[in-house]
């Protein structure tokens, strides 16, 4: 007998995170349905989940969570999530820390967290991921003052093993919309990246514009809200350091000199290394198209 149309949206939504092996609530089933037949309730979620013939012989589940596979294969994945969450409420001390310098940068505007430390889903090797949004034609310069004193302490990526940071995305607040970042049609990843994004400093005003300005991913995820971090987890108010007077023109040109042959190869070839006025993105690995592929193959 063929899924019902509720039945397959719940399988595509947690083929999603079958990725990564990341189990889900009945909630966050609810909260991260992708791109489905209709908006279904909690209450039809819950109640499929918990009655589906068709799921039970797809979908195991393991102290209230979810995921493709057998019940052991679930409860493995439940035990991973625990150890991935302790892990990432240690990474949030070290990336609060981090904010707090950035948010004096005159050239920054806003800080969110993206990626693994966003789901609290990280590993020891993980990086700590952040999200700049900086003050019209200042991207170079938010970048040079952001990451030099990574630098200098040898904490980024390939240089430390335990709780690097990657700042490798920066945006002018001129240029809010990530639309033109997609990959195809359709861009699983990047829908589900902006709605984990999680601002840990700027102005509510500038973060109401850039969920508003990305309001297009809102057709693919009906139901998940903008996240929010507790008050004593942001980092709002902070005296700035003295304004930089030297130009935008000399911060590119500085950093172009030290910048990887490979990096400069990549510039602006597609959406995975993109340099310009508006935006500085250092992606030199890109797995959206393979995650949009494994997700594609698992759906029904």
């Amino acid at each position: 007998m063929p899924p019902s149309l509720i039945e397959k949206d719940v399988h595509n939504t947690l083929a999603y995170f079958a990725y990564n092996q990341y189990p889900l609530t009945a909630f966050e089933v609810y909260k991260w349905q992708y791109c489905p037949e209709r908006v279904y309730s909690y209450q039809e979620i819950d109640k499929v989940l918990k009655g589906s013939d068709w799921l039970l012989n797809r979908v195991g589940h393991f102290e209230g969570m979810y995921g493709l596979g057998n019940n052991l294969e679930v409860e493995q994945q439940v035990a991973a999530r625990k150890r991935r969450f302790l892990d990432a409420v240690k990474k949030q001390k070290k990336a609060c820390k981090v904010v707090q310098y950035i948010s004096r940068l005159p050239s920054v505007r806003g800080v969110a967290i993206c990626n693994s430390l966003a789901y609290h889903f990280t590993r020891e090797k993980s990086d700590i991921d952040l999200f700049v949004i900086t003050k019209s034609g200042r991207v170079w310069t938010a970048r040079m003052w952001a990451v030099a004193p990574l630098m200098l302490l040898r904490q980024r990526p390939g240089e430390t093993r335990k709780d690097p940071v990657d700042i490798s995305f920066f945006i002018s607040e001129d240029a809010l919309n990530l639309s033109e970042l997609m990959i195809d049609k359709s861009d699983p990843y990047l829908a589900f990246w902006i709605k984990t994004l999680t601002p840990v400093y700027g102005d509510e005003g500038l973060w109401d514009r850039f969920f508003k300005e990305n309001s297009w991913v809102d057709k693919c995820l009906p139901n998940a809200h903008r996240p929010k971090r507790a008050y004593r987890m942001r980092c709002n108010n902070r005296i700035s350091f003295l304004p930089c007077l030297l130009p935008e023109s000399l911060m590119r040109s500085l950093q172009l000199l030290k910048m990887p042959y490979r990096m400069k190869v990549l510039c602006n070839q597609g959406t995975c290394v993109v340099m310009n006025k508006e935006m500085l993105k250092f992606h030199t690995t890109d797995r959206r198209r393979e995650i949009s592929d494994a997700f594609e193959r698992k759906c029904v």
